[in-house]
């Protein structure tokens, strides 16, 4: 008997990761994707260039929008070796200094994000930056850099919770887990 508590857990956190959920993002890359073929046919049909203008936003935002359906692709990951943001790579623990969720809610929806504070800026703490597709930089991200008190680099990273399947409050306590144990 070593004298520790035997109801201690000292095993290092498991892993954690959540993706969009897919209702999230569906009315705007199908309906974009639908009424863009729409506006596109009629252009055709018509020669009004007014329709393929049409045709070109549609789909342009089907494009943009089109991560939120891509439910197989992680978008947070929580592991040992750092936090993974889909579009921006491995965030290491020991380059998060603080995290703190704040909601802004919109009459009664719960709009909750996730706020971490970097020890260095963002281009000197990214582990690996994920650009294995370099059109994944014109579509949505669910990340934005945010700029610290300084004013100057961007120290902050805001991201937003609310079209992950995941809750918050999961989110949160699997990055207290992982951060607690640096």
């Amino acid at each position: 008997m070593t004298g520790s508590d035997p109801f201690e857990d000292n095993a290092p956190p498991s892993s954690f990761a959540t993706t969009y959920q897919r209702q999230a993002g569906e009315m705007m890359v199908y309906g974009g994707t639908f009424f863009g073929l729409f506006f596109l046919l009629g252009g055709v049909m018509s020669s009004v260039p007014g329709l393929y203008l049409l045709a070109i936003v549609m789909l342009a935002a089907a494009f943009y929008f089109f991560p939120m359906v891509r439910t197989e692709k992680a978008q947070l990951k929580v592991e040992p070796k750092g936090l993974y943001l889909d579009g921006m790579g491995w965030l290491p623990w020991t380059g998060i200094r603080n995290v703190r969720i704040y909601d802004r809610s919109v009459r009664t929806i719960r709009n909750a994000h996730l706020e971490l504070t970097l020890a260095a800026p963002i281009e000197e703490i990214v582990i690996s930056e994920d650009k294995e597709d370099p059109l994944r930089d014109l579509m949505t991200k669910i990340w934005s850099p945010k700029r610290g008190e300084d004013g100057r680099a961007a120290t902050i990273v805001v991201v937003k919770l609310e079209p992950l399947l995941a809750s918050p409050e999961e989110i949160l306590a699997a990055i207290r887990r992982h951060l607690h144990h640096v």
